[in-house]
């Protein structure tokens, strides 16, 4: 868990620094829009296909495959399942391509006619790499299904150090077409650095297709439904992208931008929660009786309350500074900040819910359960589809934001109560219960000194620089999350000495 937290930190730094390049490259602009017009599509497809329907999948067939301890055999599953994929992929970046001029404005209906002609020719540069990041995709699961989780978590950091380079360097009319092609590029060097590792597990790659072969069929059985679910989830992406496009320029840019900060509590702490726990979750609910997976999941319940209870209320508070501090440079101007802000401390009441869906959701692969997932994204879908519209015609974006961030609490409790009442893999009780409010306690305690620590030093902040601002976030952050620890201790959590032992095991001196 902590190398996986290490490596995830440096992804997630290499991502955020690529986001603040791009903006103060080229700030909230049409420019941007086309650009994150352009990589939505691609990056969905690859997210339902691969990330969202693939992976949860691949790791029990493999492991199952594995059990017989025949690499032949486990090679000729890897095989078959990897062109089944690049198949479908292949397609769907052809139909892509053509159609491009058909549903680009249908996706994006507010975009001028030249903001929509830049996005039509950075889909013809970025849509055919969609292939080497779905093949990238497929290594890291088969890497994590063998508990090799370091290279496959550090991978992505590579397509993140391509993009930047390129803005930095990209100059005059056509350096979004550089960030295009750096960003296919980027994928495909993500693709090159796992081959080797994934060679080390002694799988080989044949260009076989037997669409009969049983692992199809069951990835086609457990896939389907959960295809249907990530589906659904991205639908809502689709919802909230057509409406803000109808929204002053630059407002389909800060919803990326603020949804790029609203992940970062999910990509350095909940992603490698789940990412470790999934593959126990799934050797318990093969057991009898699910084996120790009850004990399991309500630990790591726990665990995400006390981690993410502080870091929702933190974010809120200091949505502004943390902005500011970020993005606030070059053609990123103070009144784009505010914008984004706004965005982002909408969007992060949902940081405690979203954290909680992303590792119940492992709990649901696991047992084999892909249905009550996307039952669960199908009404939060309804819910934002009925909401957003009128949020967004009275408050704009903030509208857009707040719709989102509450849908985040309903697919969460859809979640919570099939696991308690249906499953019976999740206890619901006083411990529970009183637990949650001591975390409350000290979440509200931090809260005000995250508050009083900022008004003192908002005069400093305002007036120095990057680093000086940086410094300012960094002192708001260390005394709000020393407050939280230190109550957290007085209210007996034992969560406390977990998070203070894995922090001196990732300190020099101890690392392994």
């Amino acid at each position: 868990m902590g190398i996986v937290s290490i490596l995830t930190v440096m992804v997630a730094l290499a991502g955020y620094v690529r986001e603040a390049t791009l903006a103060a490259r080229f700030g909230l602009s049409a420019t941007m829009d086309a650009y994150f017009g352009a990589t939505f599509v691609p990056t969905l497809a690859y997210m339902i296909l691969v990330a969202g329907t693939l992976s949860p999948v691949f790791i029990p067939i493999l492991l199952q495959y594995n059990a017989v301890a025949d690499r032949a055999k486990l090679s000729e599953v890897f095989s078959v399942l990897t062109n089944f994929v690049l198949l479908v992929l292949a397609g769907v970046a052809l139909v892509g391509m053509i159609s491009a001029g058909k549903w680009m404005p249908l996706l994006f209906p507010g975009y001028s006619a030249a903001t929509l002609r830049t996005s039509v020719q950075l889909i013809y540069i970025i849509f055919p790499s969609v292939l080497f990041v779905a093949l990238a995709g497929v290594f890291t699961s088969a890497l994590n299904g063998f508990h090799k989780f370091a290279l496959a978590a550090f991978a992505p950091a590579v397509s993140s150090i391509a993009v930047t380079s390129a803005a930095l360097l990209a100059r005059g009319d056509q350096a979004v077409y550089v960030v295009g092609a750096a960003t296919a590029i980027g994928f495909f060097l993500q693709f090159a650095l796992l081959v080797p590792a994934t060679w080390a597990l002694g799988i080989r790659y044949r260009p076989v297709f037997n669409l009969r072969h049983p692992a199809i069929a069951k990835l086609l059985r457990l896939g389907g439904p959960l295809f249907l679910y990530i589906s659904t989830s991205n639908v809502m992406l689709f919802v909230e992208r057509n409406l803000a496009s109808r929204l002053p320029v630059g407002s389909v840019s800060a919803i990326n931008y603020a949804t790029r900060l609203f992940a970062v509590p999910s990509n350095f702490l909940a992603a490698p929660l789940a990412i470790v726990a999934y593959p126990h979750f799934a050797t318990e609910a093969l057991r009898e009786g699910y084996g120790g997976l009850r004990a399991q999941v309500a630990e790591m319940l726990r665990m995400v309350i006390f981690l993410f209870l502080p870091i929702t209320a933190w974010t809120v508070l200091n949505a502004l500074p943390l902005t500011r501090l970020l993005y606030e440079r070059g053609q990123f101007r103070p009144e784009d900040s505010l914008a984004t802000s706004r965005v982002l401390m909408l969007y992060g009441i949902g940081i405690l819910p979203f954290a909680i869906g992303v590792v119940l959701l492992r709990c649901f692969y696991a047992i084999q359960d892909t249905i009550t997932p996307f039952v669960a994204e199908l009404i939060g879908l309804c819910f934002y589809a009925a909401a957003a519209p009128a949020l967004s015609r009275a408050m704009g974006l903030e509208g857009l934001a707040l719709t989102r961030g509450v849908s985040f609490y309903l697919v969460a409790a859809i979640f919570v109560m099939v696991l308690w009442r249906k499953r019976q893999v999740l206890a619901l009780d006083l411990d529970l219960a009183l637990f949650s409010v001591r975390v409350a306690v000290a979440a509200g305690v931090m809260a005000v000194v995250s508050w009083l620590t900022l008004h003192l030093l908002q005069p400093w902040f305002d007036s120095s620089r990057t680093p000086g601002r940086g410094l300012v976030v960094l002192a708001v952050f260390l005394a709000s999350g020393l407050t939280f620890l230190a109550v957290a201790q007085t209210l007996k959590l034992h969560q406390v000495q977990r998070i203070l032992k894995t922090a001196r095991e990732l300190l020099p001196a101890n690392g392994r």
